[in-house]
């Protein structure tokens, strides 16, 4: 189970809302995180997905991880073998990762911000994901 808050949190921070995300992640610090690593890996998932299809190669997880470590504040963090390979496992499964639980959330948080931002979707498109994610995460999708 997921709190209902985690899609609007993702919402905002895709929005680039702060005031709002402040907010919700007060609320979250407050109650609890509960569900979020499960939540953000389908985001994560639909993300990738969505970028990059089932046909990605190599070059294009490299191109894209070292645009993303490039445009995101402290990008230099983020492990880029390890990203590479996590977002390649979705692709393809036969792909192994090995990283931190850590790392391994702060790919799949900058990752999937990155393609859902870039990506322009409509509202309409954004909250679809986010459903999709929450139902895959054990959550029935609030209407």
């Amino acid at each position: 189970m997921i709190r209902p808050e985690l899609p609007d949190y993702i919402r905002t921070l895709v929005r680039g809302k702060q005031a709002a995300n402040d907010a919700i992640e007060a609320r979250l610090q407050a109650e609890g995180w509960d569900g979020f690593p499960k939540f953000l890996a389908m985001v994560f998932f639909l993300a990738v997905d969505r970028r990059f299809g089932e046909n990605a190669e190599w070059p294009d997880t490299i191109k894209f991880v070292a645009d993303l470590r490039a445009d995101l504040h402290g990008g230099a963090e983020i492990n880029t073998e390890a990203a590479e390979r996590l977002i390649m496992s979705v692709i393809d499964p036969s792909v192994d990762y090995a990283a931190s639980q850590e790392m391994i959330g702060t790919i799949q948080a900058a990752t999937a911000l990155k393609i859902l931002a870039d990506a322009n979707l409509t509202d309409a498109e954004l909250d679809e994901l986010l459903a999709e994610a929450a139902t895959l995460s054990g959550r029935p999708a609030e209407q």
